[in-house]
């Protein structure tokens, strides 16, 4: 085991901070919280070593240039970035921060490539023997005959934003004016989460799937099913080697006539990944242990299905 890492948080507000914290902090590690709002605002502030408010990501220079002056001053070594949007930007400017011997762990920018653009996704996998998708296309390509009803998302969207739902050909219409958007036909079924950890140089994987039964309308599970379930881990695998994947995402699908459909490649920890930990298999570590030279993932675990549900509490900072 390793201890006394420096390591610069993003998004401590966000769903996944306190079990990506606690677990780095038990784990003996200096922790640099940061987040737009101020630190009394998030409970999981007072699990930090020290907290900073940053800019919003889009003001991207300014974002930049606070999460570097906060590295060198705590000499920070790894940051584990928690929202899209962030990364995004990180990606960008990974450069900058390699020069100054700073790791960010996070997919490479060709693995971003694809999972941060919805239609990409779409073209890589369509004609997968292992991997079904829905019938999807781009905005700028949409033809009046695409069947209905259908579904339209920002090509780089997250957390459900933007979504539209197309019923009739009026709509379908107005969606080819619509830039950056990718069209899909509309499945109904439950959506499946499987949180995936893949150590790109020992291609050591592992997966825990699990039915959302309620779910917030950004999309994060409150209530879940974990579920075993052959199919899912071994095509979570083969999508991990497509992409080469490296460290800890969560791909989504949704059961539609029997049939599991990828609908989307999540590049960082799971609003839910505390449910795999709750399991047993300890996603942060294994994450951080990607990124680290001479470590691998925890090895895997027997875990059967169990209904788990998140709860709330209250408490003053």
């Amino acid at each position: 085991m390793y201890y006394n890492m420096n390591i610069l948080v993003t998004a401590i507000g966000s769903f996944s901070a306190d079990c990506v914290i606690n677990t780095l902090r038990k784990n003996g590690h200096f922790i640099v919280g940061c987040d737009i709002y101020p630190s009394k605002w998030h409970a999981v502030s007072r699990d930090c070593d020290v907290v900073y408010q940053v800019p919003f990501a889009t003001k991207e220079r300014e974002y930049i240039d606070t999460l570097i002056e906060i590295c060198n001053q705590h000499h920070v070594e790894f940051v584990f970035p928690l929202t899209d949007l962030e990364i995004d930007v990180l990606n960008k400017h990974r450069q900058e921060f390699e020069d100054r011997k700073v790791l960010l762990c996070i997919q490479s920018n060709a693995c971003l490539e694809v999972a941060r653009d919805k239609y990409k996704m779409y073209c890589l996998f369509k004609d997968s023997p292992m991997v079904n998708v829905p019938q999807s296309t781009s905005s700028c390509n949409l033809t009046d005959d695409f069947p209905l009803p259908a579904i339209a998302k920002p090509i780089n969207g997250r957390s459900s934003e933007g979504i539209q739902r197309i019923y009739n050909n009026e709509e379908l219409l107005r969606m080819k004016e619509v830039e950056n958007y990718i069209v899909q036909e509309l499945l109904e079924g439950n959506i499946y989460t499987i949180d995936y950890v893949r150590n790109s140089s020992t291609k050591s994987d592992f997966a825990i799937p699990r039915e959302e039964l309620l779910r917030t309308k950004n999309g994060a599970g409150t209530t879940v099913r974990i579920v075993p379930n052959d199919y899912l881990m071994h095509v979570s695998s083969y999508i991990g080697n497509k992409l080469d994947l490296n460290g800890c995402v969560n791909m989504e699908f949704i059961h539609h006539a029997n049939t599991f459909y990828l609908i989307d490649i999540n590049p960082r920890f799971s609003a839910g990944v505390a449910f795999s930990n709750f399991v047993g298999y300890d996603m942060v570590t294994s994450h951080l242990n990607c990124f680290v030279g001479n470590k691998d993932i925890m090895p895997p675990i027997n875990y059967g299905e169990q209904y788990i549900c998140k709860k709330y509490v209250e408490i003053s900072l």
